[in-house]
């Protein structure tokens, strides 16, 4: 008996050992191989980790720093909470591996927080593994390997957030089946809580999944003579506890999950359209080309079908476990549950609606598809560990099935195909690489052979099969990041670190002390590091200078709605782009600096007027109404409103002619036009990506910075009273729906406008300390009879209180979509104060759910001694 006890302690510290020394060495060769520092000379700076990671670490790296927290930021667009960006972005304990690295460094950490959680992965599935089935195999391992570098990982390991949810999952369900079979919660709630804090959206997606996984232990355990309804009341009470335990866990997370909700409302995801609920499937008969190494690559990350990858054992024993006689149709049963519960969800439109927190994904598709590859890999080691793998005859059977299923995906792949147009994602199609389908079927055979030796106890076929595993799995992974644009590293460390000097430079010596002012900043050195188009949305977090561009999945909102009517450029509800301005929102929205950063220096181009962060506005401003795509006439009655008066500060100039070529290589079009006020000309062009579209006026060719992925405001520029110029147009594609919607705006009148603002401008008090204190910050202002309207030029938020001289005051929805104060005539002290809406009912429903679980634990001991 001692024998057998030290043995078995023996072969857990192996098990232990090699969980942990195979997914380092495995990860570590996989990040070598393909060149990722600091393995290498590359850095994983594609995708959201260039656009949105990279800079909002920059700013929790400060914060953490400098041992402050601001809730709001002026460093993100024109303004906005930084709750929703800590929530859904910054809350895994991982990311303090930044602190270690300088802002020209981020990268590589970024590349280590990636390199630890891919290992942590394989290693939380191995042991949940070993430990569920109390059996401590290689198998185990193998799983864990599937796990850490499934499909779903090789795919989206861009968007580093998700992994933590993967480390603790199968924790988690360990605690469920503790709770379920033994009564324990403990396990369970913690690490529930642990993924919603870490993640809010993967934690609603695994919270669907765990009721799935109660229905797969229910039926698991129900006994054959018992029918299902009476098995659900024999077990309503695991059911019942599984659903408060649930429910503590959840509100023990409300501080963090009450005022993210509220502040995710104020965004343009809250929208729940009914196209999205439709009854149809998401996706068609070329998906089984994804049950084989290599069905996607980089190109279509962003529109694919399920990543359901998860290794060839795995997609073989999945298989092979519902034809085996070794298995119990009880178990089949409840496989079939599980498995095609998630199946569905994915397949069918209103389910994986729901499923994405009643949204579709804007790209990364089938967000939940690990959870397929975490469920055949428990169920095929559960099959292995009962002797599946000694069937033969339905080993090759399903290998032969898999493979057929694989080629008819790709038959049907390569007949709904279409080319994957340049930053076009709207097309469902799949591309496919159809040399890729030898090693598809090379990889099933040697995998099958080796799984009949484990069959048959031969402990070299074991080792062969997990040999082949990571060979497929480093496969999938390398052909998964196949055509990423990484950077190089030391290029980026040396770009970075001169783009800072120069920006800090021009930032300290420009920006005074007594008013708030916005840079337009084009660092064509950054951008150029970049292989693909680089828009620096978030750069202002990285160099720390207020700007108006912004990308991410929490924007505000009013935000995107304000600058966006105005002319700014935007993709999507996701994005604002920098570009689009014209001399009315410099102006108003303060943007007085346009700093052109080169490989020799800074071009600096100063405005002589810009107002600043509040301006005052007739009270018409808070009745302005903006209307999508009517840009000229929005800055037209924007104006009005503000100065009380119907001019006409936008003028539309008369269309002269207009015609249309067709070239051998590109399409040509030409616009002719009559300039009837006398200043600066815009052209508005909505709805089209203007990649391969170069802009000419009067023969001089514009920047390439207006063929971009989503500008649309285009500037002509100054033009006299009666001129005639033409606008010319050249486009690799047809411009189908390219509009002669021109603007010019009456200077003259502006100018007015802006010396009366001048005098009576919001002058923010110590400006330099914004930048840390963004949620607490105070000025002056001189309200004249004219315009007794406040305009911040932030987006309207319920979370700001305001004191006019030190008195509370109302604050309003102004301009669309901004902050507005109303004030009397005369000279005024005003105090913003930012306060997180939902906060302190969030800690309430904390501290409930807290009580509820100490007081559900003491009772339940009580009971226990009765």
């Amino acid at each position: 008996m001692n024998m057998l006890s030290q043995r078995g302690r023996h072969t857990k510290r192996h098990f232990y050992i090699l969980a942990v020394l195979t997914p380092f060495l495995l990860v570590s060769a996989l990040f070598v191989v393909i060149g990722i520092a600091p393995f290498g000379a590359h850095n994983l700076l594609v995708s959201d980790l260039s656009t949105q990671y990279l800079q909002f670490f920059s700013e929790l790296k400060h914060q953490l720093a400098n041992f402050s927290f601001s809730s709001y930021s002026f460093l993100m667009s024109i303004g906005d909470s930084l709750v929703p960006i800590y929530a859904y972005y910054l809350l895994s304990p991982l990311n303090l591996i930044i602190l270690f690295f300088g802002n020209a460094q981020l990268p590589i950490a970024i590349d280590l927080i990636i390199w630890v959680k891919l290992i942590l992965c394989s290693i939380s599935m191995s042991v949940f593994l070993a430990k569920k089935y109390e059996n401590y195999d290689l198998m185990a391992i193998y799983g864990g390997l599937a796990y850490g570098l499934c499909g779903f990982v090789s795919m989206y390991f861009y968007d580093l957030m998700w992994l933590d949810a993967l480390i603790w999952l199968p924790i988690m369900i360990y605690g469920l089946e503790k709770l379920f079979y033994k009564g324990k919660p403990t396990l369970y709630v913690i690490s529930l809580i642990a993924i919603i804090i870490t993640n809010f959206y993967m934690g609603y997606i695994i919270c669907i999944f765990n009721v799935l996984y109660i229905a797969y232990l229910l039926k698991k355990n129900q006994p054959y003579a018992l029918p299902f309804f009476q098995n659900l009341k024999a077990n309503w009470a695991k059911i019942s506890w599984f659903i408060w335990y649930s429910l503590l866990s959840a509100m023990s997370a409300a501080v963090i999950l009450v005022p993210t909700a509220i502040a995710m409302l104020a965004t343009g995801k809250k929208d729940v359209l009914a196209a999205n609920f439709l009854f149809k499937g998401t996706f068609g008969l070329s998906f089984p080309v994804n049950f084989g190494v290599g069905g996607n690559d980089f190109a279509g990350r962003l529109v694919h079908n399920p990543s359901f990858f998860t290794g060839s054992l795995f997609m073989i024993g999945i298989i092979v476990y519902f034809l085996s006689k070794l298995v119990s149709k009880r178990d089949k049963q409840a496989a079939g549950i599980l498995i095609g519960g998630i199946f569905v969800g994915m397949w069918l439109l209103p389910l994986n609606t729901i499923w994405h927190m009643m949204q579709q994904p804007a790209g990364f598709p089938f967000r939940m598809v690990f959870l397929f590859s975490f469920a055949i890999i428990m169920v095929t080691y559960e099959g292995y560990l009962q002797g599946m793998f000694a069937e033969e005859k339905f080993l090759i059977r399903s290998a032969i099935g898999l493979a057929i299923a694989i080629f008819i995906g790709y038959i049907f792949a390569n007949i709904e195909r279409q080319k994957l147009m340049e930053f076009r994602f709207d097309i469902p199609q799949l591309s496919v690489r159809n040399i890729v389908f030898a090693f598809v079927v090379g990889l099933i055979i040697v995998t099958t052979i080796a799984m009949i030796g484990v069959g048959k106890q031969r402990r070299a076929s074991k080792i062969f099969l997990g040999l082949i595993l990571a060979c497929e799995l480093c496969l999938n992974f390398m052909i998964a990041t196949d055509g990423a644009p990484f950077g190089n590293q030391k290029d980026f460390e040396r770009t970075y670190a001169e783009s800072n000097k120069q920006i800090s430079t021009v930032e300290s010596r420009y920006q005074s002390n007594d008013g708030f002012y916005r840079f337009l900043i084009i660092d064509e050195p950054f951008r150029n590091l970049f292989k693909v188009p680089y828009s620096g949305y978030n750069d202002s977090f990285l160099f720390r200078n207020h700007g108006i561009s912004s990308y991410s999945s929490t924007l505000n909102a009013h935000t995107h709605h304000v600058l966006g009517d105005l002319g700014f450029s935007s993709r999507n509800i996701r994005r604002i782009d920098m570009l689009g301005g014209t001399v009315i929102t410099n102006y108003f929205f303060g943007l007085k600096y346009y700093d052109v950063v080169g490989n020799h220096g800074n071009r600096l181009f100063v405005r002589n007027h810009a107002s600043g962060l509040g301006f005052m506005a007739n009270d018409r401003i808070q009745h302005l109404k903006l209307r999508r795509e009517r840009v000229f006439d929005n800055l037209n009655h924007f104006v009005q409103a503000t100065a009380g008066n119907h001019d006409q500060y936008v003028v539309k100039p008369t269309i002269v002619s207009s015609a249309k070529f067709v070239h051998r290589d590109y399409f040509e079009y030409k616009i002719q036009f009559w300039s009837n006020t006398k200043g600066p000309h815009y052209l508005y062009i909505p709805r089209i990506r203007l990649v391969g579209v170069s802009f000419y006026v009067n023969g001089q060719k514009l920047s390439k910075l207006y063929s971009g992925l989503g500008t649309e405001m285009i500037p002509l520029g100054y033009m006299q009273k009666g001129q005639i110029s033409t606008v010319t147009i050249h486009s690799v594609k047809e411009l189908h729906h390219l509009s002669a919607d021109f603007g010019g705006i009456n200077m003259a009148k502006l100018k007015q406008v802006e010396d009366y603002q001048d005098q009576h401008k919001f002058k923010l008090h110590d400006p330099s300390r914004l930048n840390q204190h963004g949620a607490h910050f105070k000025g002056k202002v001189d309200v004249g009879s004219r315009a007794k309207t406040l305009v911040m030029t932030i987006p309207f938020d319920k979370g700001w209180q305001v004191k006019v001289d030190g008195h509370q005051q109302v604050v309003k929805r102004v301009a669309g979509g901004l902050v507005g104060i109303q004030l009397t005539p005369g000279k005024h002290q005003i105090d913003f104060n930012y306060h997180i809406k939902g906060l302190l009912a969030g800690l309430l429903i904390t501290l409930m759910g807290l009580i509820g679980l100490g007081g559900t634990m003491v009772w339940r001991r009580f009971r226990a001694k009765l």
